[in-house]
């Protein structure tokens, strides 16, 4: 038994499977017509954030986009929890000079 399917958009999913890409979309039946339908989902790659490293601390980095700060630290938790909040304690220090020094650099 064979099947007809009305494609919305032909030419271009063709041209698309001849790049080598696949097609994700949906395949119904039109309301109206009662037609078997695929149409593709037209989705855009998601978009790489621009963080930029600022600054570096004893056990993190410091990293800066256009609306936002980024301020990531990984301590190993055998240290204890008295070196860890004052390596914490020390690594804020660091990324607040590093933001200020960042900012007067900026407005220069």
């Amino acid at each position: 038994m064979k099947k007809f399917i009305f494609v919305v958009n032909a030419i271009e999913l063709i041209a698309r499977l001849l790049a080598g890409e696949s097609i994700e979309g949906k395949l119904y039946i039109d309301k109206d017509t009662h037609v078997l339908t695929f149409k593709a989902w037209n989705r855009t790659a998601p978009k790489n954030s621009k963080y930029r490293k600022t600054g570096d601390t004893d056990f993190g980095s410091l990293w800066k986009s256009d609306r936002h700060l980024l301020w990531r630290e990984k301590l190993p938790l055998s240290m204890g929890l008295d070196r860890m909040l004052t390596a914490m304690e020390a690594d804020k220090n660091q990324a607040q000079k590093s933001v200020v020094d960042e900012y007067i650099f900026d407005g220069v």
